[in-house]
C-alpha cells in the first residue's frame, strides 16, 4: 500500500524536462502461471491466484493494456528468454531446452528415440543482435537484474555484460538460486571454503548474512541503478527478471501473515509472488521519484507457464486451471502467460482477440520506444498497440520442444505444437500421436478433435511441419529405423 502511496505522491511533484524517448522496463517473472496474480485475464471464476496480493500488477493493468492471450515461446525458461533477447524462434537457434553447461543435456531419455543434439551451451555473443544491443546503440544505459540464464556455465554468454548489458546484478548461468535468504548468502554454503555452486547469485555479496529476501535485495539494487542513470540524464532499458517464483519455494516470512490458513507450500508460493509485486512497486516508484514514470514503457510477463507437476502444494498438474497441465507441458498451461503493458501511447484496454508470443516482444518493445529492431521470427505489434487494434492474429504461433521432461504429468513428452486462429494442434514424437483442440470453446484442451475433424488436422499438421522445416528445426530420430521423426499427418 505504501508503494502505491509513494507512487501517487511522487507523480504529483514537478517533473524535470522529459528525456528524448521512453525508458523501457521488462519484468520477466520466472515460472509465473497465467492465473498466479490477482488478474483474471477473462476467466469468470478464478481458481488460482485469487488470494495472492499483487496490487502493483493490478495497478499496471488498470492504467495500461492487458493481453489475455499472451504466450511464451517455449514451455521452459532459457529458450523463452533467448527468444525475447533475440527475436529468434527456439527451433531456429536450436536452443530448445534450459541450459546448464555445454555438452550437458538437461532432459531425460525417451524410449525408442534419439533426441536432437541441441545448443546446450545456450546463446553466445556475436550470434545475432540482442535487444540490449539494440537499446544500447540508441544511447540507452542497459541493465540486467535477476535471473539471466541465457547460456551455460563457463561460456561468454553466461555473463549478460557480453550480450549488450552495461551492468548485471544477479545474472549468470544459474536457472534458480540455492536460497532466497540473505542469511544463507542466497546459497547454502556460507563459509566460502568450496567453489561457488552453479546456483549462486553474483553481485549481491553486500547482502550476505542479512535478514533480507532475494527479491528485496534485487529491488534495492535496481533503485540504485535507476537513480544513477536518471540523475545523469540517461535513458534506461531494464531487463528485470525476478528469480521468484521458481523453486526452491521459500517463504518471505514477513508476508506469511497475509496467507494464514492456506496450504503451507502455497502460502510460501504466494509470498514469493507478493515479493515480486512489491519489487515492481519499488522499481516504478524510483521512476516516479524522478518524475519520469509517465515516460516509462513497462512490460510484465513470464518466461513459461506455472510450475504444477511437482514442488507445489495440493494436487499436481491442477495449479493452472482452467488451463491444462503446466511448465514443461505441450498444453496451454505450459505456455500461456500473463502479459500486461503500460506507458506512453499504450492504451488503457483489455484485449481478448489478439495473441502475442514472447518472440514478438523483441521488436515490439523497441518500436514502442521509437527504435527499429528486426522482427526476426516474431511480429512487431507496436502500431497495433498504439492504435488499440485488438484483432486476431493471422500468423501461426509454433512451439518446438523435442525433449523429455519425464512422466510426472500430461504433455511432458517430446512435442511440437501450433496455434492458428482458435485451433491448436499438438504432435508427440514418441507415440506419433496428434491432438487437435478448439480453444474458443475448450480452453482446458479436454476434447480432442483430431478424429472428428481430419481435414483441419491435415491442414494444420502440414502447416506445422512446413513452419518447422522453414526454420531448419532439429528432429528426433527413430532408433529402430534411423530415420527422422517429423510431424506428418497419416
Amino acid at each position: 500500500m505504501w508503494c502505491l502511496l509513494a507512487l501517487s505522491l511522487a507523480q504529483s511533484e514537478p517533473r524535470p524536462a522529459p528525456v528524448k524517448s521512453s525508458h523501457v522496463v521488462l519484468f520477466l517473472v520466472d515460472d509465473l502461471g497465467w492465473q498466479d496474480t490477482s488478474l483474471s485475464f477473462g476467466v469468470p471464476e478464478k481458481l488460482m491466484g485469487r488470494q495472492v496480493r499483487t496490487p502493483q500488477v493490478a495497478a499496471l493493468a488498470q492504467r495500461g493494456l492487458t493481453i489475455r492471450q499472451g504466450y511464451s515461446a517455449c514451455t521452459v525458461c532459457t529458450p523463452s528468454r533467448v527468444s525475447i533477447l533475440t527475436g529468434q524462434h527456439p527451433a531456429r537457434n536450436r536452443i530448445t531446452s534450459w541450459v546448464s553447461a555445454p555438452g550437458q543435456d538437461t532432459g531425460e531419455k525417451y524410449p525408442g528415440l534419439t533426441l536432437p543434439t541441441w545448443e546446450t551451451g545456450g546463446f553466445q555473443p556475436g550470434t545475432t543482435p540482442t535487444l540490449a544491443e539494440v537499446f544500447k546503440s540508441a544511447g540507452y544505459r542497459t541493465v540486467q537484474i535477476g535471473k539471466a540464464h541465457f547460456a551455460g556455465k563457463g561460456t561468454a554468454g553466461a555473463n549478460p555484460t557480453n550480450l549488450g548489458f552495461d551492468r548485471t546484478i544477479g545474472g549468470s548461468s544459474a536457472g534458480h538460486p540455492s536460497s532466497f535468504y540473505g542469511t544463507e548468502n542466497f546459497a547454502r554454503r556460507p563459509d566460502g571454503t568450496t567453489p561457488p555452486p552453479v546456483h549462486d547469485v553474483p553481485n549481491l555479496e553486500a547482502y550476505h548474512g542479512q535478514d533480507i529476501y532475494l527479491e528485496e535485495a534485487l529491488a534495492k539494487e535496481a533503485v540504485k541503478e535507476i537513480d544513477t542513470s536518471l540523475q545523469a540524464g540517461r535513458r534506461m532499458f531494464i531487463w528485470y527478471a525476478p528469480f521468484a517464483v521458481h523453486t526452491p519455494i521459500q517463504a518471505n516470512k514477513r508476508l506469511l501473515e497475509h496467507y494464514e490458513g492456506m496450504n503451507p507450500t502455497e502460502a510460501a508460493y504466494a509470498t514469493m509472488m507478493e515479493s515480486v509485486d512489491n519489487a515492481i512497486g519499488e522499481v516504478l516508484g524510483a521512476f516516479a521519484k524522478h518524475g519520469q514514470l509517465d515516460q516509462t514503457i513497462v512490460v510484465f510477463t513470464s518466461d513459461n507457464g506455472g510450475l504444477s507437476q511437482s514442488s507445489r502444494g495440493g494436487y499436481p498438474n491442477l495449479h493452472n486451471l482452467p488451463l491444462r497441465s503446466g511448465k514443461g507441458s505441450a498444453y496451454e498451461g505450459g505456455v500461456r502467460v500473463p502479459l500486461v503493458m503500460a506507458g506512453p501511447n499504450i492504451p488503457q484496454a483489455d484485449w481478448a482477440k489478439a495473441a502475442l508470443v514472447g518472440t514478438d516482444l523483441h521488436a515490439t518493445m523497441a518500436s514502442l520506444a521509437g527504435i527499429k529492431a528486426a522482427p526476426g521470427d516474431g511480429e512487431d505489434w507496436a502500431e497495433r498497440i498504439q492504435a488499440n487494434q485488438d484483432s486476431a492474429r493471422t500468423t501461426p504461433i509454433v512451439w518446438h520442444f523435442p525433449h523429455h521432461r519425464g512422466w510426472g504429468g500430461p504433455g511432458l513428452e517430446p512435442y511440437s505444437a501450433m496455434r492458428l486462429g482458435d485451433f491448436r494442434v499438438i504432435f508427440y514424437y514418441g507415440t506419433r500421436r496428434w491432438e487437435l483442440y478448439n480453444l474458443a470453446n475448450d480452453l482446458g484442451e479436454t476434447r480432442d478433435l483430431s478424429v472428428r475433424q481430419p481435414e483441419r488436422l491435415k491442414e494444420m499438421g502440414d502447416r506445422l511441419r512446413q513452419e518447422l522445416e522453414r526454420m531448419n528445426a532439429q528432429w528426433p530420430v527413430d532408433e529402430s529405423t534411423g530415420q527422422d521423426v517429423r510431424p506428418i499427418v497419416p
